[in-house]
């Protein structure tokens, strides 16, 4: 049997060999990166306490703490990796636009734990995934989702009718369901209680299970190896679940291919063998597309439903608004010209989205060295990229901008860069309009209905970073009957 302290002593000493083997191979790199403005790097050690004993709560606030103020980047070393942090709207807007930031980085990305969709695919093999699947959210694709988004926000609302008149109660048990029946409607050609499915679940406990796994696949830790322990428990019961649906939602697909379904959803793309997915990447991507969808609807949606709650003003003039687009023709039918009708719903929206970056942050991996800004990066530095604090930097948004006021988009904002909740450039968030015309559909029919109230006050929320940003105080409201 191997000694405990040796293997402990092995270990220490071949994480130290590799420290000093890779800076010396990577010398170059490091004399460019110690040109840029910058902190002291932290030891390895250091790397390894940070990972370990930070709560998930003060994530954004640890990182932050490094980012200097007077340069639109700060350099530091953590883990003998090249990091640039940065919250610069143009910096970032140039980030999100060279081809030779196109790529993420493994060190914050194997955490999602699948390598073959969207969100962590690097190179070629992104951009061919890309081209394919950009054909399920063309315009075209776009024009039959309004349909389907009214008749299952009716459904949700409809059911919303067990809470009415009865206290506080949770959002994300109704919201979360709408956002994976229209996903599932919309584009996997697959419809069933979801509410009552384990695939809900299974998305509400992912986020919080691939940050706990996050620090794990840092130090280059398979899931597997982790099959014994409580979080390697969780892991396993998540991904069970997924398969379990994902494998369920191609049965279904195979055995009625020759039905009229619809060409070009995500799932017809996916299947069709012209285009060659593999099955690993079909459920990966099945997974990182529905994930998608869940968050940045689900939390959206509730996030906005807490802050009309907590303010009348706003709730009053979205009631004002929907009843002169209304009383104009009140039978009129959900389009994208219709949607547009909306201005002040959808700033609503949007400064929700900015105060609540549901990805707070994000991060690029240079493939070559690149000048941006004025700064020379060096080959294989990540970028990690705070939106949280870009859409909360007071040079951007004013004094007030940690305050909640949707008029602020009345009349356009300093730095159209400063707004950034599905990223930007050629790796732009796949299903940006989609996930805006959901939201809106499902909060005109809501406030057509309902009158919200939020008891909490705004300055009480308590977030979390996990993959996404979280409320840790919940999402709870009441509603009543208009």
């Amino acid at each position: 049997m191997i000694d405990f302290g040796s293997f402990l002593i092995f270990c220490a000493v071949s994480c130290a060999a590799y420290y000093y083997v890779n800076r010396e191979k990577n010398k170059k790199n490091f004399e460019i990166a110690n040109k840029l403005p910058g902190i002291n790097g932290l030891s390895l050690f250091e790397s390894f306490y940070i990972i370990l004993t930070t709560p998930r709560k003060e994530y954004i606030n640890k990182v932050l703490s490094y980012v200097r103020d007077d340069v639109p980047l700060t350099r530091a070393t953590f883990f003998n990796q090249t990091i640039i942090l940065t919250k610069d709207a143009d910096f970032i807007n140039k980030v999100f636009n060279s081809p030779k930031t196109y790529n993420k980085p493994d060190l914050f990305y194997k955490g999602f734990m699948t390598t073959k969709g969207l969100i962590t695919l690097a190179g070629s093999e992104h951009k061919r995934h890309r081209k394919v699947l950009n054909k399920a959210f063309t315009s075209k694709m776009m024009q039959r989702l309004p349909d389907i988004f009214d008749d299952k926000s009716k459904k949700i609302i409809k059911n919303l009718c067990q809470v009415e008149n009865c206290g506080e109660f949770e959002l994300l048990e109704f919201i979360g369901p709408y956002s994976l029946e229209t996903f599932g409607k919309s584009n996997l050609n697959y419809e069933i209680q979801y509410h009552k499915s384990d695939i809900f679940h299974a998305y509400d406990k992912y986020s919080s299970v691939a940050t706990d796994y996050l620090p794990y696949s840092m130090f280059g830790l398979a899931k597997n190896i982790l099959s014994p322990t409580p979080l390697g428990k969780r892991i396993k019961d998540v991904f069970n679940k997924f398969n379990i649906y994902f494998d369920d939602v191609v049965k279904v697909n195979k055995e009625n291919e020759n039905n009229n379904f619809i060409e070009n959803t995500a799932i017809d793309i996916l299947l069709d063998p012209v285009n060659g997915f593999t099955d690993e990447e079909v459920k990966d991507e099945l997974i990182m597309m529905l994930l998608g969808a869940f968050e940045t609807s689900t939390r959206i949606i509730s996030m906005v439903l807490m802050m009309v709650g907590m303010n009348k003003d706003v709730q009053h003039k979205i009631v004002t608004e929907l009843n002169e687009v209304y009383n104009e023709d009140k039978d009129a039918a959900f389009s994208a010209d219709f949607l547009m009708k909306f201005p002040y719903l959808e700033m609503v929206i949007k400064e929700t989205m900015r105060l609540f970056a549901v990805v707070p942050m994000v991060a690029r991996e240079t493939s070559d060295e690149v000048e941006i800004c004025g700064h020379v990066l060096p080959k294989n530095t990540t970028i990690l990229i705070s939106i949280y604090a870009m859409q909360r930097e007071k040079k951007y948004w004013g004094d007030d901008a940690d305050q909640f006021r949707p008029e602020r988009f009345e009349d356009g904002v300093k730095n159209p860069h400063a707004w950034a909740p599905f990223t930007g450039g050629s790796r732009i968030c796949i299903g940006y309009r989609y996930a805006m015309m959901a939201m809106k559909i499902f909060l005109i029919n809501f406030f057509r209905t309902y009158e919200v109230n939020c008891k909490q006050k705004f300055d009480e929320i308590e977030t979390e970073m996990t993959m996404t940003l979280n409320f840790l105080t919940g999402y709870k409201v009441s509603i009543n009957r208009r």
